[in-house]
């Protein structure tokens, strides 16, 4: 397993109620998600946090009711057309 790898920054551009918006998202490799040590689930929230000082993105665990006072929405199931 890997504890560090390199990954991708990606930008994305999304449409809500007629608004263009632009996402980021942040690939991880795989041998680092792997990883035993990986402290996330995929569709857990997770804290995000620049670090001016160091020119850094710091990336953190948060339970969903600490995620949820600072405005965390889980994905809400679409209805199947």
């Amino acid at each position: 397993m890997a504890r560090s790898g390199i990954g991708t920054v990606i930008g994305r551009k999304s449409v809500s109620k007629g608004r263009e918006y632009r996402r980021i998202w942040i690939y991880i490799p795989t041998k680092v998600s792997e990883d035993t040590a990986f402290p996330f689930k995929v569709g857990e929230p997770c804290l995000v946090e620049i670090d001016v000082t160091r020119k850094s993105l710091a990336v953190k665990p948060v339970n969903r009711e600490q995620a949820t006072k600072l405005g965390w929405r889980a994905e809400r199931k679409r209805a199947a057309p």
